[in-house]
């Protein structure tokens, strides 16, 4: 089945659409598509632009299920269509935040779901990755097609704006 590309979104209708999706539709998603998505992890603002970060790309179903035994909420990842664990030195890891957000909202565009998960044994995700033990691989990002079309926030939606900021101090 081809994979029909959606209407492009607004920033901000991009950032309100997006949903951690953890249930994925048996469909690969296309290697142009994989690429983009990258492109755009790439492109992440970074400390003195230092792009400190790799990029795994995890496709092989029997990777994943490794990978899967390394976060505690992790069980989706084998039903990814492919997974992207984010690498650079522990000192980095702020940088990776914007790596991941770039990521995600370039999926979107291109009607990929998207979870962040942490891997929380990171010396048995650096085993089965082969990731050098001066670098950290906690975190990571499942991909695939959503099983189900993503509607509105399931557990109440986003606080007011109201209750999540302050002028000037508290």
């Amino acid at each position: 089945m081809s994979q029909i590309e959606p209407p492009p979104l607004s920033v901000h209708a991009a950032i309100a659409a997006k949903r951690a999706v953890r249930s994925y539709r048996d469909e690969p998603v296309p290697e142009p598509v994989i690429r983009a998505i990258l492109d755009s992890g790439r492109r992440a603002q970074s400390s003195k632009n230092s792009q400190p970060w790799v990029f795994i790309v995890v496709q092989e179903r029997e990777q994943l299920r490794k990978l899967a035994g390394t976060g505690l909420y992790a069980n989706h990842v084998p039903n990814s269509a492919f997974t992207v664990v984010l690498v650079a030195p522990a000192t980095n890891e702020f940088d990776l935040g914007q790596a991941a957000a770039y990521l995600q909202l370039a999926a979107l565009e291109h009607g990929v779901g998207s979870c962040v998960i942490v891997l929380h044994d990171h010396d048995a995700a650096r085993a089965i990755l082969g990731v050098p033990p001066e670098l950290s691989c906690r975190w990571a990002i499942t991909f695939g097609y959503p099983a189900e079309a993503l509607g509105a926030p399931k557990l109440g939606g986003r606080k007011p704006l109201s209750e999540v900021i302050r002028d000037e101090h508290y």
